[in-house]
């Protein structure tokens, strides 16, 4: 599995990728990064200097109180808030929790010792890489199962079958 992709917990994370990757995402060039000040990057776009701000979730751009006015771009995973200036999502990343089923269980081999967040909830996981090494064929078999049965069951999208059903698969 390429974890490259996956985002972990922190808005540096994205950072360390944008500026591995920035042509993919439409950028001619890094010029500058900044730690702890806004922009987190000034970049080359067409030509011209862009001012970019890098979040998690768009609305964090308005809950950190930054000045839309000194940056020209948004760069998020979660695009969840309507901002004055142009937000981006970056369709090329992933947050952790946003995996499911084998995908799941092949990041949680693929990362030792991992420090995960999740967002959604504000709770910091501790993920231990030994205890996913050791699994039995049987175990992680097992696992699998049930995360695939998991990710059809809330892919249904119907809320009444997910009632139903929850039970069974959760098991």
């Amino acid at each position: 599995m390429k974890t490259e992709n996956i985002i972990c917990a922190y808005e540096y994370e994205i950072i360390d990728w944008i500026k591995e990757n920035y042509k993919l995402i439409g950028y001619d060039k890094l010029l500058e990064e900044n730690k702890n000040k806004i922009p987190d990057l000034v970049m080359l776009k067409n030509g011209k200097k862009a001012n970019v701000e890098v979040e998690i979730y768009s609305s964090s751009f308005v809950k950190h109180k930054h000045n839309p006015s000194k940056i020209d771009e948004v760069l998020c995973l979660i695009n969840d808030s309507k901002l004055s200036i142009k937000t981006i999502k970056i369709k090329q990343l992933k947050l952790w929790y946003h995996l499911q089923g084998n995908e799941l269980v092949d990041f949680f081999k693929a990362l030792p010792d991992t420090n995960l967040i999740d967002h959604r909830c504000n709770q910091t996981i501790y993920h231990h890489q030994k205890e996913w090494l050791n699994l039995s064929e049987k175990e992680e078999r097992r696992i699998r199962e049930n995360l695939e049965a998991q990710s059809r069951f809330l892919n249904t999208g119907d809320p009444k079958e997910l009632k139903e059903k929850a039970g069974d698969v959760f098991d």
